[in-house]
């Protein structure tokens, strides 16, 4: 299982005991290491979660912030009006 999920070939345990030994501490090793890129792994995903959740708080708070908005259209123009209240002339895009 270890030689599929890291693609090393691990040594067969035969020979002596410091030769079994030996293959031991290389799947300890490995093991470690992909721990250690789990680890990794879970911390990134954390952090992406918790940039997403700010940037969807963020832009809900915008949004309610919005009072209103008015979409309007007419042959020769369009335009999008937003925060009436705060603005002499509508915002044009």
């Amino acid at each position: 299982m270890l030689e599929m999920t890291t693609g090393q070939k691990i040594p067969q345990m035969s020979g002596t005991i410091g030769e079994i030994q030996q293959g031991i501490q290389q799947i300890q090793m490995a093991q470690v290491q992909i721990i250690q890129h789990q680890q990794s792994l879970d911390q990134r995903l954390s952090n992406l979660e918790n940039n997403a959740t700010q940037q969807f708080t963020n832009l809900s708070q915008e949004v309610r912030s919005i009072k209103s908005v008015r979409l309007t259209h007419d042959r020769e123009r369009k335009q999008i009006d937003y925060n009436l209240q705060q603005a002499d002339e509508p915002n044009k895009y």
